[in-house]
């Protein structure tokens, strides 16, 4: 590796240290790992290579951006002889550093959530999907999207959460029991209600738990769908994904946040009303969603995608 691109890479490096590590500057971490910031310029512009101990001291303030090999002086030999793993790992690696520089944190994600949450009024639906990610709102911690929530479903928006069921989950060794954690989520929103209230508001608030999603496929990805008449395209939905990157195991590696395109909104739409459909119409009482909000899914999405959800297996 000539000096050109090992500056380009350590650049990009040490760009992402310093936005997991939660710092400011290169100064700030400079001053985090106890050295001059003319030592760190000196690393990131290849004229100097850390020591091994600096480099261990980096990951560890930085854990998310897995190895900082690339600051050591091996670094100028990389490229030669490389087999086509080491080389798609090396290419992996740099690019997801290069999404952990401008990941957006959790709080970020909240707050904006939260904000279209506020702006849910009367019949508006807001639906939850991921085969194993939690959404935020059920940490038990969570402060900010709980009543942001509640304050939607006294306005008559409704919450849907698409999950697999204990079944599916067994299947991918994932062991959290997603009934419980919901009626905790529950339980803890409705709280402070009345029990009239709570039965007036309990079927704004489902768990449907199905198993064949196509979604599902991806398990550690988060899909969300908007969907009012107030949203001024044909679906009346917009939808985003939490995407999770990351090529170690034992890395938590990045989560971004993106707007789905037009064509992927209709075919995400048509899957999840297909499945709530599914699930929904065998079930009574307050675990049901109302067939009206069913009925509105099923026709929007037929109509974007131009198929019928009954004719699909």
């Amino acid at each position: 590796m000539d000096r050109t691109e090992l500056r380009e890479r350590r650049r990009i490096y040490l760009r992402a240290v310093v936005h997991s590590a939660g710092l400011k500057s290169m100064a700030a971490l400079a001053k985090e790992l106890g050295i001059t910031q003319a030592t760190l310029t000196n690393i990131q512009n290849a004229t100097r290579s850390a020591s091994r101990d600096l480099i261990e001291k980096i990951e560890r303030l930085a854990p998310k951006i897995e190895d900082g090999s690339i600051l050591g002086a091996q670094a100028l030999s990389r490229g030669e002889g490389v087999d086509l793993g080491a080389q798609l790992k090396e290419a992996y690696r740099e690019r997801l550093q290069e999404l952990q520089s401008s990941e957006e944190r959790t709080s970020k994600n909240v707050r904006e959530v939260a904000k279209s949450f506020d702006s849910m009024g009367s019949d508006d639906v807001f639906i939850f999907v991921s085969a194993i990610r939690q959404p935020f709102e059920m940490d038990p911690d969570e402060t900010i999207l709980k009543p942001a929530i509640l304050n939607a479903i006294r306005r008559k928006s409704f919450f849907i959460y698409l999950r697999p069921t204990r079944e599916y989950l067994k299947r991918l060794d994932y062991f959290v029991d997603i009934e419980s954690e919901f009626e905790n989520f529950k339980a803890t929103l409705f709280s402070g209600l009345s029990k009239e209230e709570k039965d007036a508001y309990s079927s704004h608030l489902v768990l449907i738990q199905a198993e064949h999603v196509a979604l599902f496929v991806v398990p550690d990805f988060k899909w969300d769908i908007f969907y009012s008449d107030r949203i001024d395209v044909p679906q009346k939905a917009l939808a985003g994904a939490l995407v999770a990157a990351g090529t170690d195991p034992s890395s938590s590696g990045a989560d971004i946040r993106i707007p789905l395109s037009v064509a992927s909104t209709k075919r995400v739409l048509f899957e999840v009303a297909r499945a709530i459909w599914k699930v929904n119409a065998g079930r009574r009482g307050h675990g049901k969603v109302p067939n009206k909000v069913v009925r509105r899914l099923m026709e929007s999405a037929e109509l974007a995608t131009k198929q019928k959800i009954k004719d699909v297996p």
